[in-house]
């Protein structure tokens, strides 16, 4: 065997235990025991140990030494196992080992203290995260900026500097369309009603299979905070049910599909490389916006959707197609932004931003930005902070992205562009 075939054959195994990882991080926040979170905490830990150990053997920098790529595909894969090698060699396998072991121990109480309204018992072991984020940072950065070394790993090539100035000039102009919009004199209907939690997931589904999710490597399950995990032939989706709310259940698992459809979508030769992961964070925000504004917020799919929820629930207090379209598009103030409306969606990432900046700097402690009163649904609304991932960015990125795309895009389903 080459070089070249040595080392797919060796990135494909750590591909695939990878994968392993992330069924263990599925399983944790869906159907794993409450009590079980200390043993998840372990396993993760023991994954994360030996995948460093894989992403770090010394045999890689041979093999890439020596590789001769055939194709601009496999020359694409060698710059990116390179650049995955670089990374983790500069993280010491025993803060790699902590990182994994403290931030599934975070998932659990994060969940344990939203459910109990207890915030402040999140708060010892998301002081714990930030200290491990900083040192790990500090790994990465080699001298530079430390938000900038961890952001590398979801929007490579990005700085926040660039993303500030972006952030800058966007911010005003959002705060204005917000206080016209909630200032206007007529305002769109509330949905009222009880939504039982089995019909909103039968919808849920049928609203999934409406946009191509494949069942058959793929699956939907309860969440605490909405997400999708794996790729390729396995990416699950979850989403959540509020009875009073049916647009959380049905818009989480549309966005979520999203998601999910990109990683089905991976080329068969692209799978257990480099290349079968989502181009950045950005660009896979793009795709699960796409899905959940741009056409399912769309007047067309919105058409749709009354009629189905109309049959479901046995009428609804919206009268119209027309006025369930407002009604879907509807601007109100909130603290959580997995519910937000598109207006202020990226003003809440905007905010998250700061904020993890600030955390990453040190000159902001975790907790002071809390709102007194406040629900700690709201004051720990993201399963983000469990793991510090950098990752808020990507959620205005994306929506740049789709926005980009949307106009060009010929719609399947007849959607008008406003």
């Amino acid at each position: 065997m080459s070089a070249m075939d040595d080392l797919l054959a060796f990135q494909r195994q750590t591909e695939a235990l990878s994968s392993v990882a992330e069924r263990l991080g599925w399983d944790q926040e869906t159907v794993m025991p409450r009590g079980a979170t200390e043993q998840r905490s372990e396993e993760m830990a023991a994954m994360e140990e030996v995948l460093h150990e894989r992403r770090t053997d010394p045999r890689i920098g041979e093999w890439l030494a020596a590789a001769n790529p055939s194709t601009e595909a496999e020359r694409r894969i060698v710059e990116l196992i390179e650049r995955d090698f670089t990374r983790a060699s500069r993280v010491p396998a025993r803060l790699a080992t902590e990182i994994a072991r403290t931030t599934s121990l975070a998932q659990g109480i994060w969940a344990e203290a939203r459910a109990n309204e207890a915030p402040e018992d999140f708060l010892p072991v998301l002081d714990k995260v930030l200290s491990l984020k900083r040192e790990e940072a500090a790994a990465l950065a080699d001298g530079g900026d430390l938000y900038d070394a961890l952001l590398e790993d979801y929007e490579p090539e990005t700085t926040a500097a660039e993303i500030a100035t972006l952030f800058d000039a966007m911010r005003p102009r959002l705060v204005t369309l917000r206080e016209d919009v909630l200032g206007a004199e007529r305002q769109p209907g509330k949905l009222d009603g009880h939504f039982p939690q089995e019909t909103q997931l039968r919808l849920a589904r049928v609203c999934a299979s409406g946009f191509g999710y494949d069942w058959t490597r793929g699956r939907l399950d309860l969440a605490v905070h909405p997400f999708s995990s794996g790729r390729w032939q396995d990416s699950r989706i979850t989403t959540r049910v509020v009875e009073t709310d049916p647009f959380n259940c049905l818009y989480s698992t549309i966005h979520e599909v999203g998601h999910s459809s990109y990683e089905q979508g991976i080329d068969d030769d692209y799978a257990f490389t480099p290349l079968g992961r989502g181009v950045s964070m950005g660009v896979h925000e793009s795709q699960s916006r796409i899905y959940e504004n741009q056409m399912g917020r769309g007047r067309a799919f919105a058409g749709w959707l009354f009629h189905r929820m109309s049959d479901a629930f046995d009428g609804l207090n919206i009268d119209d197609a027309d006025a369930f379209y407002a009604t879907v598009n509807r601007v109100t103030p909130g603290y959580i932004r997995t519910e937000a409306d598109e207006v202020q969606y990226n003003l809440h990432i905007m905010l998250r931003f700061d904020l993890e900046r600030d955390l990453i700097a040190g000159s902001l402690m975790p907790g002071t930005w809390w709102r007194p009163g406040t629900r700690a649904s709201s004051r720990i609304s993201e399963l983000w902070w469990t793991g510090l991932q950098m990752a808020f960015c990507r959620m205005c990125i994306g929506p740049w992205a789709c926005s980009a795309i949307s106009r060009p895009m010929p719609w399947a389903m007849s959607m008008p562009v406003a």
